[in-house]
Order: C-alpha cells, then sequence, then structure tokens
C-alpha cells in the first residue's frame, strides 16, 4: 500500500492544545522547578496541620499525601518510597507539636505501608510517563530525520529521471541531426525505428518526473502518450491513422513498463509500416486489460499485416521471429515478452491482423 493510499498522522496530532500545556507545566514544575514544587508540597502539608489539625483530628492524616505526591512525581519511583517511609513520622512529629499525640493512627504499620504504596505507585507511574515522554521525542527526531532522507531521496531520483530523459533526447537529437545529413532513405528509416523506441524508454523517465510517485508509472497514460506520439508522426502523410484505446488503469513499476512501451512501440510501427497503400486510413485499435492476474495487451488493425501472412493464420512471437530473421523489430517483440514472463502471438483474421501480448500482472504499488 502506498502512503496514498492511507491517512498519514503527524506525532503532535495525538494530543491536544490541553495536553500541550499540561506537558508543559509538567515539565516545569517536576523537571526544571522539581526542588522548588517538593518544598511547597512541604509547606503545604505543614501548614496544613498547622492550621487545621486541631479540628480535624485523625483526619489530618491524609495531608500528608501532599509531599508523597509531590515526591512521587518529582524524583520518580525512589523518590516515592522515600517520602513514604518519611510520612508517617512526619505526621507523628506534628501531632506532637499539636499536642495531640493520641491522633495517630490506630495501626502505625497500615499507615507506614499505606504511605509507602501510594509513594511507590506513583513513583512508578511517573518515570513511566518520562520514559514515554522520551520515546516520543526520540521518535519525532528520527521521524523528522527520515522526513528529510526522503526529502533528500525524492529530490535525488527526480535529478535521475530528469537527467537521464535529458540525455536520451539529446541522443534523439543527435540521431536527427544524421538523419538529415544522409541521403540514404534505408538509413532514415532505420534511424527513425531508433528514435521512436529511445522516446518510449524517455516517456518513462519524463512521467516518473513529473509524477509524485518516483517508482511507478500509470500504465494508460503512459501507453496513451507512446501510441500518441506514433500516430502523430504519421500526420505530414495524406492519411493520419485512426486509433480507438482501451486501457485499464494500472500502475507498474519501470522494469513493467520500459518492455511493454517497447512492445507497444514496435507494434505501432510495424501496423503503419505494413498498412500498404489504399488511399484510406488504417483503422488500429489497442486495448488493455486486467483479469486473472494476468495483463493482456492487444492490437489489431486492417492494414496488410506481415508479409506471406495468410487468413486465419496463427503465429507464436518466437516463431515469427524466426520466420523473419532479418527484423530487428521482430526479435525485440520476442525479448521484451521474455522479460516480462509472457507469451505473445499474430493472428490474421477477416482482414485484420491481432497481436496478443499476456503476462502476469505485478503486485499492487
Amino acid at each position: 500500500m502506498s502512503t496514498k493510499d492511507r491517512d498519514l498522522i503527524e506525532p503532535d496530532q495525538l494530543f491536544s492544545p490541553f495536553d500541550r500545556a499540561f506537558g508543559a507545566i509538567l515539565d516545569r514544575l517536576v523537571g526544571r522547578y522539581r526542588l522548588v514544587t517538593l518544598s511547597v508540597t512541604v509547606v503545604l502539608y505543614a501548614g496544613a496541620m498547622l492550621i487545621f489539625g486541631r479540628s480535624l483530628g485523625v483526619s489530618s492524616n491524609y495531608f500528608v499525601l501532599l509531599p508523597v505526591i509531590g515526591s512521587a512525581i518529582a524524583y520518580g519511583f525512589y523518590g516515592g518510597v522515600i517520602a513514604g517511609i518519611l510520612g508517617l513520622p512526619a505526621n507523628l512529629l506534628f501531632f506532637t507539636i499539636l499536642g495531640h499525640p493520641d491522633y495517630s493512627p490506630a495501626s502505625k504499620l497500615m499507615a507506614e505501608l499505606s504511605g509507602i504504596l501510594v509513594g511507590s505507585v506513583l513513583g512508578y507511574l511517573s518515570d513511566y510517563q518520562k520514559k514515554l515522554d522520551a520515546e516520543r521525542c526520540l521518535r519525532k527526531d528520527m521521524e523528522d530525520e527520515l522526513r528529510r532522507a526522503l526529502r533528500d531521496r525524492e529530490t535525488l531520483f527526480r535529478e535521475v529521471h530528469h537527467r537521464v530523459k535529458n540525455n536520451l533526447n539529446l541522443i534523439k537529437s543527435i540521431i536527427a541531426l544524421q538523419t538529415r545529413r544522409s541521403k540514404n532513405q534505408e538509413f532514415k528509416d532505420a534511424a527513425a525505428t531508433l528514435t521512436g523506441r529511445i522516446m518510449s524508454i524517455s516517456f518513462v523517465h519524463e512521467r516518473l518526473y513529473r509524477t509524485a510517485e518516483l517508482s511507478t508509472v500509470s500504465l494508460d497514460e503512459y501507453l496513451r502518450d507512446i501510441i500518441g506520439a506514433v500516430a502523430m508522426a504519421t500526420r505530414d502523410s495524406s492519411m493520419a491513422p485512426l486509433v480507438s484505446l482501451d486501457l485499464v488503469d494500472r500502475s507498474v513499476s519501470m522494469d513493467v513498463a520500459v518492455p511493454l512501451g517497447l512492445i507497444a512501440n514496435e507494434l505501432m510501427t510495424n501496423s503503419l509500416k505494413h498498412c500498404g497503400f489504399r488511399g484510406i486510413p488504417i483503422h488500429i485499435e489497442v486495448s488493455l486489460v486486467d483479469a486473472d492476474d494476468r495483463l493482456t495487451l492487444t492490437l489489431r488493425d486492417d492494414g496488410d499485416g506481415l508479409p506471406g501472412m495468410e487468413e486465419g493464420k496463427s503465429m507464436q512471437v518466437e516463431d515469427t521471429a524466426l520466420s523473419y530473421a532479418g527484423s530487428l523489430g521482430l526479435t525485440l517483440l520476442d525479448l521484451m515478452i521474455s522479460q516480462l514472463g509472457g507469451e505473445g502471438c499474430f493472428l490474421r483474421h477477416d482482414g485484420w491482423t491481432e497481436f496478443s501480448c499476456s503476462f502476469p500482472a505485478p503486485k499492487d504499488y
């Protein structure tokens, strides 16, 4: 699943404004100024005992929780345990100051254990909260670092695709210059075919450079570009081809897009090469189907077809490449289909020449 298919949550979005404000206050009280905070709780405890001790009697025992809680939050587990141990002696001292030692707990052992329990539990929770906060800060730093690395990686990949595209276009320009200097028609035809193959690879890098996803290519848009460019190259002739497209929307990696693009370029070029001189436009139909975990590319035209190919005859691509041993395009088709791990064949029927290539559909990106 890609990042665009799921909602990304920033770490800070997990905390409400109240959470952040409370965390900042707590950090100051039990972090930077924890000694001051502990002193304040002790003073509050002493003042409450002196003011309310005589009126509350035995209930004044609960005031000792103030310094116990303050110590546990400020100093963690060990601070809470120590405060819990000292809580009972502190109460007994204040009862003596008040002149009412009879206010002491009925069970000093239970009072001592209660103080230790409260201090240790709160201290442990305080330590745990500090560990979580430290882990959150560490994860945020790591995520920020990863985001910077991903941005750098994206910039690098875009630059690589941009440079490759420019280099391929430079090669096309050099071929075009050499073609204009040559008077050999055979060389010009071969140069035009080579330029089309380079163009199909260049389109991949251009799409990867311009899209958000740097590792996948949308097949339908990519094939439209290639087929449109090949068809446009014939518009100077008297009859432009009539092309209809039915392409499934599917994203694939560069390893799949490049061979498929070369196959589409070769098929379009062959269709236009063998359309004959009929005085009417050639019809070309292209489809890409995704079914049964396989992708199938089909191109059919009503041109003259491959030389010598009879009506109703079907030939596998590898057999066709052997039969027309001098055709580099058919050899390239065979190699690209093998690279995709698929199979392809030509079929001549009802005045149409159909090519079909089927290969295992890659996993979703």
